[in-house]
């Protein structure tokens, strides 16, 4: 598990570069400014029943959220649920599935990269619904040091907008 977990970290690292240089930034911008100085990064190991009581109420295996890291990697079962709503700042929420690719994680962004990118890139809002059978997934967020300051970058992509 520790293999794995510094693996993920280091492909969410990876991930991040690319993401420096998508904002016309140096490649290695956010490890420069201490982003990961030190690691601040964590491993979930997530369970989802597959059987659940009936009721009058809509039933959630995870609740509409986003993640308050940079990035979020996702790998999965397989065993759908999990949706992702594109436009979150519109009312009523569209909720789309998520389809599952064998040996791809899924990429969430986080709040603190759409914090930082000045809302260029904006966090997933995502949740998980129960589909009748068990779901198993890891999560392996990348988050910053805690000791860092973090405020919106002026982006060139965003002046010539």
């Amino acid at each position: 598990m520790e293999d794995y977990y510094k693996q993920v970290l280091s492909a969410g690292e990876r991930l991040i570069s690319l993401i420096a240089l998508a904002l016309d930034l140096e490649e290695n911008f956010f490890h420069d400014v201490g982003a990961f100085n030190p690691p601040n990064g964590f491993l979930r190991l997530l369970h989802y029943p597959g059987e659940l009581s009936s009721s009058n109420e809509e039933i959630y295996g995870a609740s509409a959220h986003s993640d308050y890291g940079m990035i979020t990697l996702l790998a999965t079962d397989g065993v759908g649920g999990l949706q992702v709503c594109k436009e979150k700042l519109k009312k009523p929420h569209v909720w789309e599935d998520v389809q599952h690719i064998s040996g791809a994680f899924i990429v969430n962004i986080g709040d603190m990269m759409e914090r930082w990118t000045n809302c260029l890139f904006r966090s997933t809002l995502h949740r998980v619904m129960p589909r009748g059978q068990e779901r198993y997934s890891v999560t392996s967020c990348s988050c910053l040091t805690i000791h860092l300051l973090i405020k919106p970058l002026v982006i060139k992509a965003l002046r010539s907008n």
